[in-house]
C-alpha cells in the first residue's frame, strides 16, 4: 500500500522522520505546559494537554501505518507551505500583541518563539517535499491501470 508505513512511498525512514517532527511538537507543548504551570498560568497550561496527547497519539498512530493518519499527516505537512508565508509575514509586519504577551508570560521572547515556529514548518514542508516526491516517482514507474487494477495491455492510455 501506498500509504503504509512500510509502503513504497510512505517509507520508513519518511514516517521516522515525521514522527520525529511530531515528538519534537510534543516536547514544546510539554515545555510550555511546564512553564506555564511555573509561571501560575493554569488556564493556558491546561490548552497543552490535549495538544501533546493528540500528537503523540497521531505520531504512534502513523508509525503503525494507520491510513487515515497517515492521510492527515500529510496534509498537516503540505499546509506548513502556508504557515511557514504566515510566520514570515509575521516576522516581518510585526508579531501579534496577544501571542506575543502570551510567550513572554512563559518566559519566552516572541522573537524567538516564533522563529522556533518558522523553523519546525519548514521541516515539516521539507518532509512533504520528500514524501510528495516519491510519490510523483512511484505515479511515474507504475504502470498504466484499467479499473480492474490490472495493467493495460497495447496503447498506453490515460483518462482524465
Amino acid at each position: 500500500m501506498m500509504f503504509r508505513a512500510d509502503g513504497r512511498v510512505f517509507h520508513r525512514p519518511l514516517a521516522i522522520s515525521v514522527a520525529g517532527l511530531i515528538f519534537a511538537g510534543v516536547g514544546l507543548a510539554v515545555t510550555a505546559l511546564i512553564l506555564a504551570v511555573a509561571h501560575r498560568d493554569t488556564g493556558q497550561a491546561l490548552a497543552y494537554i490535549p495538544v501533546a496527547v493528540g500528537l503523540t497519539a497521531v505520531a504512534v498512530m502513523m508509525l503503525r501505518g494507520t491510513r487515515w493518519a497517515i492521510q492527515v499527516v500529510i496534509v498537516g505537512l503540505a499546509g506548513q507551505l502556508a504557515a511557514i508565508a504566515g510566520i514570515m509575514w509575521e516576522l516581518s509586519h510585526g508579531i501579534d500583541a496577544r501571542k506575543a504577551s502570551q510567550l513572554r508570560q512563559l518566559g519566552f521572547d516572541p522573537t524567538a518563539g516564533v522563529v522556533i515556529n518558522l523553523i519546525y514548518s519548514s521541516i515539516g514542508f521539507a518532509l512533504f517535499c520528500w514524501f510528495a516526491t516519491r510519490w510523483l516517482v512511484a505515479r511515474r514507474r507504475a504502470p498504466d491501470t484499467g479499473h480492474n487494477g490490472k495493467a493495460k495491455r497495447g496503447k498506453m492510455i490515460r483518462h482524465g
